[in-house]
């Protein structure tokens, strides 16, 4: 039987300047019930993004939470994504600033949870073929785009249920892509309705024999209690 994993990544982003009561909505509604329903499933295992400036209120306002995310992250429950700090579209930068968002953010990571991180969240998920380089300099391994990027060059859903390896001057990376399905579907769509989705996705393969699917959903994090209708769904 054909195997299939669905890899979550939730990135969480309030901009610079924002009011505390907007941000202290979204932790209260968002941020903090996620972290909780990932203590008390220590199974459920994905990626988390917190945006510099995100980073910078929680740290004033809630520590404690920056501190029980770390614990997750020990446990190797949780993977923590890198990225620009303040969360710039990167192919709007000069390579050096690109790089220097990037350090400025591991180094938080590394200080904060203790870990050191190898993907990296693309800001709206704007991607240029000049990428890799940069990325891959600044340490980063991997990243994700929106399918639709994939499927502008010719590709199918049925292509995209693993990684691609890309490069720019030598330098490599490796992209995965979120599935449109996932990302409109979730939270809205019934469980159910999803895993029969995927079951039917683990059959379909063209790669009879080949290496285990993987089906990336990598989407806001308060679209799970912030968005409107959510709190009350999630």
């Amino acid at each position: 039987m054909n195997r299939i994993y669905l890899s979550l990544a939730l990135h969480n982003h309030q901009p610079v300047g924002n009011f505390d009561f907007v941000i202290e909505d979204a932790y209260q509604k968002a941020y903090e019930p996620m972290l909780t329903a990932l203590e008390r499933h220590p199974g459920v295992r994905l990626a988390l993004h917190y945006s510099g400036p995100l980073r910078d209120w929680l740290k004033a306002h809630h520590p404690d939470f920056l501190q029980r995310v770390r614990v997750l992250v020990g446990r190797q429950q949780v993977e923590i994504l890198t990225g620009g700090h303040y969360e710039p579209v990167l192919v709007a930068l000069p390579d050096a600033d690109k790089q220097g968002q990037i350090a400025k953010m591991t180094d938080t990571i590394r200080a904060d949870f203790g870990t050191e991180p190898i993907g990296a969240w693309l800001a709206e998920r704007v991607w240029e073929p000049h990428l890799p380089k940069p990325l891959h300099e600044a340490g980063v391994q991997y990243t994700i785009v929106d399918d639709t990027h994939f499927q502008y060059v010719g590709m199918v859903d049925d292509d995209l249920f693993g990684y691609y390896v890309t490069e720019e001057q030598g330098q490599p990376l490796s992209v995965f892509a979120t599935a449109r399905y996932l990302r409109f579907h979730t939270p809205w769509t019934p469980v159910p309705e999803v895993i029969e989705w995927l079951r039917q996705r683990s059959t379909q393969s063209t790669r009879r024999g080949g290496p285990p699917r993987v089906a990336v959903m990598g989407d806001d994090g308060e679209k799970f209690g912030l968005w409107p209708t959510t709190y009350d769904q999630c």
